[in-house]
Parts: C-alpha cells; sequence; structure tokens
C-alpha cells in the first residue's frame, strides 16, 4: 500500500509543480466558461501539492481522502474539455484524440484510491 501512495503522492507533486512551469499550457484546457484561469491553475497545482504532503500526514487521512476524491471530481471537465478541444501540452504535436479520450476513465481508480489509501484503519 506504501508503494501505490508513493506513486500517487508522486504523481499529484510533479502535476502540482508543472502546474507553475507550464501554467499557460495548463491554462488552455480550463474550461472557457470558469473566469480567472491563471489563479485556477496556480491554486489546483497548490493544491496538488498540498494533497500530494498530505498523504503522508499521520492524521485526518480520512478527511484528506475525501478532499482529495473531491478535487479530483473537481477537475474532470478541465480533462473532458482537453479530450473535447484535442488540446495537448506539446506545441505543434497532437496526440491522438482516442488518447485523450482513453484517459478520462482514469479518474475512476484515482477517485477511489484517494478513499482507499487514506481509509483510517481501526484498531
Amino acid at each position: 500500500m506504501k508503494i501505490l501512495k508513493g506513486m500517487y503522492s508522486l504523481i499529484l507533486f510533479v502535476a502540482g509543480v508543472l502546474h507553475f512551469v507550464r501554467e499557460r499550457n495548463f491554462r488552455k484546457i480550463v474550461p472557457d466558461s470558469l473566469p480567472f484561469k491563471k489563479g485556477i491553475v496556480l491554486i489546483t497545482g497548490v493544491m496538488e501539492v498540498a494533497f500530494a504532503l498530505l498523504l503522508w500526514a499521520k492524521r485526518g487521512q480520512s478527511l484528506v481522502g475525501k478532499l482529495l476524491s473531491l478535487f479530483m471530481v473537481l477537475v474532470f471537465p478541465a480533462n473532458i474539455n482537453m479530450a473535447v478541444k484535442n488540446n495537448t501540452f506539446y506545441k505543434g504535436k497532437k496526440i491522438h484524440p482516442l488518447l485523450l479520450w482513453m484517459r478520462l476513465p482514469l479518474q475512476i481508480p484515482l477517485i477511489l484510491g484517494a478513499i482507499k489509501l487514506t481509509k483510517e484503519k481501526t484498531k
């Protein structure tokens, strides 16, 4: 379980840092209906880094899991937007649209994993 938690934490940490390093690219996948795209990207980046660290906290894991799973649900529209617009992070390079759509179901294990990995053990 620690290996899975480590992988999940690493994914969150790297994604969070990339929100700052590649902020303009992340801004492109924020749905057009939302204002303050740069702010949304930066805030979600901070949240991903925070969740990466909070996964290792000794207390409050149940709350961390619930908040992380909620976060994964809330960012899902950006993933859908990315697939709909066939928007990739690489200038001049397109990813086949099928791959972007196939990526969407991966959000389900991330949501369920947030709960499973943070389930507090009862004594």
